[in-house]
């Protein structure tokens, strides 16, 4: 699926919110995925095993007033996954084989408040908590997520979307898969 670049808020906030963590949070040592807000306990395990791991999810949007615009804030929530060998004390303080989750927390929070991106909005942290993952113990791991929102605005009124032809502006593309033939591919842009 495809759509126009200048509608896709979502899709355009997920690479400047990992780029602007990658600062802090180099690809080498530290995982980094798009996840569920609602993890499986396969899922989690899995990630569990990547860290330290941060996982990136939305959650929704909060629009403004304006009819004229589609402006407001897009809800992200950041997961924060430490593993470390020593124990309890160690999975916040670190240890000499692994990054402490305060650091993680500390750290994640001054990258994601008050910065801004030319054209695209500006984030603001909006909560931080330790969380645990139903069904699953481990004394060596520790998790916690920290809540942000990217603002956006966006011109959606002047696209002026009465009939199919005008909603070929939007540029979306559904791609319907499985057994379905190609020409049941549905194209609504360029």
């Amino acid at each position: 699926m495809g759509i126009n670049p200048a509608l896709a808020i979502i899709a355009r906030q997920g690479p400047l919110i990992e780029e602007r963590l990658r600062i802090a949070f180099p690809e080498k040592t530290f995982g980094f995925e798009r996840v569920p807000t609602a993890m499986s306990i396969t899922e989690f395990r899995r990630i569990a095993r990547l860290a330290p791991f941060l996982g990136l999810a939305w959650q929704g949007m909060k629009p403004g007033n304006d009819a004229r615009l589609l402006s407001g804030t897009m809800q992200w929530r950041l997961f924060l996954v430490c593993a470390v060998s020593s124990g309890l004390e160690a999975r916040f303080k670190g240890d000499t084989r692994g990054v402490g989750l305060d650091a993680m927390v500390d750290v994640a929070a001054v990258l994601l408040n008050g910065v801004s991106f030319a054209d695209m909005g500006s984030l603001t942290v909006t909560g931080a908590a330790a969380i645990v993952a139903d069904g699953f113990a481990d004394d060596n791991i520790a998790l916690a997520q920290v809540d942000f929102s990217f603002s956006f605005v966006t011109a959606t009124a002047e696209l002026e979307l009465e009939t199919a032809d005008d909603l070929a502006a939007l540029g979306v593309t559904w791609s319907l898969g499985g057994d379905i033939e190609p020409q049941d591919e549905i194209e609504t842009g360029a």
